[in-house]
């Protein structure tokens, strides 16, 4: 049952970026925002500091979201505990 939960969740949490917190960071960005640009940089700064490629980690977030609908949120619980260990044996 809590599994169901948090499938349906991460479901809206999706819906909600894609149709609230995405558009108003686009908005954001554009208008050059200092607080937005201040996150930017501060998250190339970490990126960089882990070492993983932004490709690999959009990669690794999609296929979990994948995961996530395909397998009702097992597959996203063991990936995300791998992905945790691969950032933390950097």
């Amino acid at each position: 049952m809590v599994k169901c939960c948090h499938f349906f969740m991460l479901q809206d949490l999706n819906f909600n970026f894609q149709t609230v917190i995405l558009p108003e960071a686009v908005t954001a960005f554009q208008a050059e925002e200092p607080s937005v640009l201040k996150i930017v940089k501060d998250l190339e700064a970490l990126l960089s500091w882990v070492g993983i490629p932004m490709d690999s980690i959009i990669e690794t977030l999609e296929q979990l979201v994948v995961n996530a609908t395909t397998l009702g949120g097992v597959a996203f619980t063991l990936s995300v505990s791998h992905l945790y260990t691969d950032i933390n044996l950097i």
